[in-house]
């Protein structure tokens, strides 16, 4: 036998080893139902908060006010903010989910705007939620589509809150010290413009009144903010044993 005949198994093994080190790698590296990415989100914050002109606040109580016009059970008073963007492949049920859990969490849908045709539609909504429903409200959206950005924002509004009350008290008792200078003796001129002056202050209590009932509301939320973004359903690698070859 000659020497060429005798090597021909020998390559013939190296090959077939080398073969197969081959398909092992690509299926390690690159294995068969592996998700390709075949979109992309926006990075940062802006891909998925949006503004939103309602304000929400809760209050909790804290050690007991030395303002004695302030009522002890409403000492502090916060703001609560969350944002959550999420991409879903199936928009429609998705979306339908989303509803569920906001009225199983007896929340308040506030604001609702919707973009885009099939295929690319993106939906904002923004719930007031009850603050003790809070996290598990998150939690729940959390589990729809994917999860492309979350943030959370708490601001401490006690001074903002009592400032405005203070505000107001002092409004009421000037309205009153000049309702009271109405019963004595003035020329017509100085009562009209006493008057006049009254329903100045009317009307700036009444727009105070507004700002502290955004506060004093009888039912307290803090706010999650949703984006929903539709995008295409996931490829998945599937390459058979000849493309790999």
């Amino acid at each position: 036998m000659s020497l060429t005949k005798r090597a021909l198994p020998a390559f013939f093994l190296v090959f077939l080893a080398l073969f197969a080190l081959r398909l092992g790698y690509g299926f390690v590296a690159e294995p068969n139902g592996e998700e390709l990415k075949s979109y992309s989100y926006g990075s940062g914050s802006d891909s998925f908060d949006f503004e939103l002109s309602r304000k929400n606040y809760a209050g909790q109580k804290g050690a007991k006010s030395v303002l004695g016009a302030i009522p002890t059970g409403v000492d502090q008073r916060f703001e609560k903010v969350a944002a959550l963007g999420l991409a879903s492949a199936e928009f429609e049920a998705d979306d339908a989910k989303l509803r569920v859990i906001a009225e199983s969490a007896k929340a308040l849908i506030q604001h609702e705007q919707a973009f885009g045709l099939t295929g690319d539609r993106q939906l904002q909504l923004a719930l007031g939620v009850p603050p003790e429903s809070f996290d598990a409200v998150i939690e729940d959206i959390r589990a729809i589509g994917r999860l492309t950005g979350f943030q959370v924002n708490k601001l401490d509004k006690t001074n903002e809150y009592r400032a405005l009350l203070a505000q107001q008290g002092s409004l009421r008792k000037s309205r009153d010290n000049l309702v009271a200078l109405k019963s004595r003796d003035a020329d017509l001129a100085a009562l009209i413009a006493l008057e006049t002056r009254i329903l100045e202050l009317e009307t700036e209590i009444q727009t105070l009144g507004v700002s502290v009932g955004e506060f004093d509301s009888e039912f307290e939320f803090v706010t999650i903010k949703l984006t929903l973004i539709e995008t295409p359903a996931a490829l998945l690698r599937d390459w058979s044993l000849i493309t790999r070859s």
